[in-house]
């Protein structure tokens, strides 16, 4: 980096790609110095409108050029070759969503970040949504009150077409269905606002869409807290909507959105009082008392209210370009992520065989840290995601 500029390479010049260009250049910081993509045309295409040299592999871009952070939006499966060979260089990564494919490989890129000069961080921008910092810190402090009871939404539409690509609906290519490539954004929000879980216990099943996985999901979580939760994540829901409400002994936080949020999709509704309490057959002591010990104001959430910051790609890699100019980690780090990685994890183990999944569970010898499917076979798999 010169002259508070930071160099930026991106690997990978698919559709995503234009999102990772667009954010670098909104924040003023940064220069594109190369572009890579096996199909070298796209990177070309990428180079043209945002700048840099086009290459046709990170090999040959990182013998040429010299980027201090380089986003890696290739399909999945390649993610953590990509993150290690960079890393490896001595440069900064951030992996696109699902950062790799298994608890294992996610182990392995960690031990090269170790030994590197660089950092991998990963691309969740709900976490950098100001409705999401408003929330965390807010749940932090308990000023929402003790979280309880939780749901959390994924329900997309995805027609059979989306999966013409050789590389979608397969383990080897994506890695796995809506719960790791669709519905992570929602869990990762959820496991950030709640805190570490305990406890998974899931069903999968493919319903319609021609692939190996499942098109839905659904879990039933606890957390260490002893908040519990549901999760559902679907490719089948024609009106779409990514949701996560969390009710506390102070009220209900939600947000409701499809993509991506702004302030104005979400919304807290205060607990009420013990007058109103009393009419809706609740407790009033009981309810008062809560409040009272959770420290909950009438609305905290209002009174929180800031600049209006939308969940999107330019939140994080604004945050993500600050960091590495002053020099300090970004707080969407490979580390802060794998308990998101552990969960879809261990949903894909119980809803495959049936049982209950501890998070102490998936130690490296566990049947599913190396493979989302646990090595079963195709027909076990057939047979395990049957409705």
């Amino acid at each position: 980096m010169t002259d508070g500029v930071l160099k930026v390479a991106i690997v990978g010049c698919g559709n995503i790609s234009r999102r990772h260009a667009e954010a670098y250049a909104s924040t003023g910081r940064t220069e594109l110095v190369g572009t890579a993509d096996i199909h070298e045309e796209k990177a070309r295409t990428l180079a043209d409108r945002f700048g840099g040299r086009p290459y046709g592999s990170l090999t040959e871009l990182l013998a040429a050029e010299e980027p201090d952070l380089i986003s890696i939006a290739t399909p999945p499966e390649s993610h953590g070759e990509l993150a290690a060979e960079a890393l490896a260089a001595d440069r900064s990564v951030l992996l696109e969503k699902p950062p790799v494919l298994s608890l294992e490989e996610l182990d392995h890129v960690a031990k090269v970040e170790a030994a590197s000069a660089g950092s991998a961080s990963v691309v969740f921008q709900h976490r950098h949504g100001s409705g999401a910092i408003r929330a965390h810190d807010l749940l932090a402090r308990g000023a929402l009150g003790r979280p309880l009871v939780a749901v959390c939404e994924t329900l997309w539409f995805r027609p059979v077409s989306y999966f013409d690509p050789e590389w979608r609906g397969t383990w080897i290519g994506e890695g796995g269905g809506p719960t790791l490539g669709h519905g992570i954004h929602q869990i990762d929000l959820l496991l950030h606002l709640l805190g570490p879980w305990k406890s998974i216990d899931a069903t999968a099943v493919r319903l319609d869409r021609p692939v190996e996985f499942e098109d839905v999901s659904m879990a039933s979580v606890v957390f260490e807290s002893g908040a519990v939760a549901t999760v559902i994540n679907s490719l089948l829901s024609p009106r779409e909507l990514s949701r996560i409400r969390i009710d506390t002994a102070g009220g209900t936080l939600e947000v409701n959105h499809v993509y991506g949020y702004s302030d104005k999709d979400w919304t807290f509704h205060p607990a009420p009082d013990a007058a109103k309490a009393a009419t809706l057959g609740l407790d009033p002591g009981v309810r008062k008392a809560e409040s009272a010990e959770a420290g909950v104001a009438a609305d905290p959430w209002a009174a929180s209210a800031g600049a209006d910051v939308p969940s999107n790609h330019e939140a994080q890699i604004g945050h993500l370009v600050d960091d590495l100019l002053a020099g300090r980690p970004h707080d969407t780090s490979l580390a802060s992520t794998r308990p998101t990685m552990e969960f879809v994890t261990a949903l894909y183990a119980s809803a495959i065989t049936g049982t209950r999944v501890r998070r102490t569970d998936l130690t490296p010898d566990h049947r599913f840290y190396g493979m989302l499917h646990g090595g079963f076979g195709k027909d076990e798999i057939v047979e395990a995601f049957r409705p």
